[in-house]
């Protein structure tokens, strides 16, 4: 085998957690090949030209929001600034509206947020307060085990833990409340005004809202207020392009269009990966930055785990909370604007800049009972982004482009997607006319994806944009299995890292950097790995390289 077809370590995947564990190895010293299935890096991360009619409208593919990500060292870490990275903060974050015209925005600041509350409810505006309390005492006490191992937290982060728990006493009993208890009686049991129930429904649940345990989603507006929310200038796939940047500055290799199709197995350890095509290509490290389920059950060949194992892999869920992902993307040959609502603010905000979404409570309840009942919705909500309000480089001058995602479809539809896609991209554009006035006219061209879909562009079981179903109980130690979590696997040589792995999914990247930290730590000193590593191969040294 050539010298070329042998690394220090592979990484499959060219999503943003796949590049960023890639670039923290290359920078340690290691050599990195990563090999991405597409033709283009950056997985859900993409920004590229979708439709050849508007070959200068670029669209965010997948995600395009980052909250998380802002939590973290990776920039700074890996200088991403100087490869291009720029992020576009968003203030407000999100903004909810009536159809009359009345809008709530929610800002970094709560105080902010709560005045614009008071206008329609005292009560609740005094409520918010308290309630952006209990969240920052939820993320003072999360965040540093979010960023941490799963298994083995630093002991500065359990330490740290015993302050913050005991300036945050008297919240700590509402969280118990907020961790355990479902959407809907959260937001009930804090609010009363229609629109600030709806604004809250519309902040992602990610699970049925009628569930115990699904309450835990608004941790999203004590993110937002601790770290603000961001773009990327250029569209989404600016991140990875950064990664991919700093990787190559430090060696490392990218393959595009270069599907794994089985990782090679010698004596219980994967000694590297065959593409497609019968090339093979041998590592000391292979680290799985695709679905986890993808890895575990389709790359690792069978018998490889211990039986149970084998059978707590194969169950790891992906389409169990009943609802699935709505993607769609248009371009536009003008600007659009929602004139009502921005002449109704006072304040001069273009609420053409932020997250708006504008259904009811009653509609998104409605909703998912419709979608975990395997129905489609009659009005899906959804939220909505031009992207091109506070970056005009992603269309012509003038010109616009439109992103829009909704997590309230069936994810085992009684009637197959394709035969309402149809019908569902008109009615969401209907939709958007009551807000957009003159929409309708201005679309160059559309592209509505569902389910099978982003299975099919992203190579995600289910066309699961988490990789895992986003259960309480799927997080942390049991994410993505129990005995999955910890980065490292039971098989030698085989690591985990993506969104199907600790903390979660989304925009962080801190999946892909504590992969690679946990890789380095094991690798120890020099070119040999832990002596636990060395315990599994039952050898005395394993070299990288």
């Amino acid at each position: 085998m050539s010298a070329t077809n042998h690394s220090d370590a592979i990484v499959i995947g060219a999503g943003h957690n796949g590049l960023t564990t890639a670039a923290y190895l290359a920078k340690a010293g290691l050599d990195v090949q990563v090999f991405e299935a597409y033709e283009s890096i950056g997985g859900m991360l993409t920004a590229n030209a979708i439709f050849p009619e508007a070959p200068g409208h670029v669209f965010s593919e997948g995600g395009i929001q980052a909250s998380l990500f802002r939590a973290t060292t990776i920039e700074r870490d890996l200088d991403l600034q100087r490869y291009g990275l720029k992020q576009l903060i968003a203030d407000p974050f999100h903004v909810h509206l009536e159809p009359e015209g009345p809008s709530l925005a929610f800002w970094k600041d709560p105080v902010k947020t709560a005045e614009e509350i008071r206008y329609f409810s005292p009560k609740d505006a005094d409520a918010y307060l308290r309630f952006a309390r209990m969240l920052d005492a939820g993320v003072s006490l999360a965040l540093p085990y979010l960023t941490d191992h799963p298994l083995r937290p630093r002991p500065r982060t359990v330490l740290g833990m015993i302050p913050k728990a005991v300036r945050h006493r008297k919240e700590i009993q509402p969280l118990i409340r907020f961790f355990t208890g479902g959407h809907t009686d959260l937001i009930v049991e804090w609010f009363e005004h229609p629109l600030v129930r709806a604004a809250l429904a519309s902040m992602p649940p990610f699970c049925w809202m009628r569930y115990d345990g699904t309450g835990w989603a608004l941790i999203y507006l004590g993110i937002c207020h601790r770290t603000n929310s961001a773009r990327f200038q250029g569209g989404s796939g600016s991140l990875p392009r950064a990664l991919a940047a700093c990787l190559e500055a430090h060696g490392g290799r990218i393959r595009t269009s270069a599907r794994v199709e089985e990782l090679l197995v010698r004596d219980g350890t994967v000694t590297g990966v065959r593409l497609e095509g019968g090339e093979e290509f041998t590592s000391t490290i292979v680290v799985g930055a695709c679905s986890p389920t993808v890895t575990l059950n389709q790359l690792l060949p069978e018998g490889v785990l211990p039986d149970q194992m084998e059978r707590r892999a194969s169950m790891i869920p992906s389409q169990n909370t009943g609802a699935g992902n709505l993607k769609i993307d248009i371009a536009l040959k003008g600007r659009i604007t929602p004139t009502r609502h921005n002449a109704w603010r006072k304040d001069g905000l273009d609420l053409r800049d932020p997250i708006i979404s504008w259904h009811t409570y009653d509609e998104h309840i409605d909703a998912w009972d419709d979608a975990v009942g395997g129905r489609w919705p009659e009005r899906i909500p959804f939220i909505s982004i031009v992207p091109t309000s506070i970056d005009p480089t992603q269309a012509p001058d003038g010109q616009d482009t439109l992103w829009l995602w909704s997590g309230i479809i069936p994810s085992r539809p009684q009637e197959p997607w394709e035969d309402v896609r149809d019908e569902i991209g008109r009615k969401v554009l209907a939709d958007l006319g009551s807000v957009y006035d003159g929409i309708e006219d201005l679309v160059i061209n559309q592209r509505t994806y569902a389910a099978p879909d982003l299975e099919e562009r992203f190579f995600v079981p289910g066309g699961n944009v988490y990789h895992v179903d986003p259960f309480a109980l799927r997080f942390g130690p049991f994410r993505p299995a129990p005995g999955f979590s910890s980065y490292d696997t039971q098989v030698p040589g085989l690591f985990l890292t993506g969104a199907g792995t600790h903390p979660t999914g989304g925009i962080a990247g801190i999946p892909g950097q504590l992969a690679a930290q946990r890789i380095l730590k094991l690798a120890g000193k020099g070119d040999t790995l832990t002596a636990r590593a060395l315990r599994r191969t039952g050898r005395e040294k394993v070299k990288l390289g």
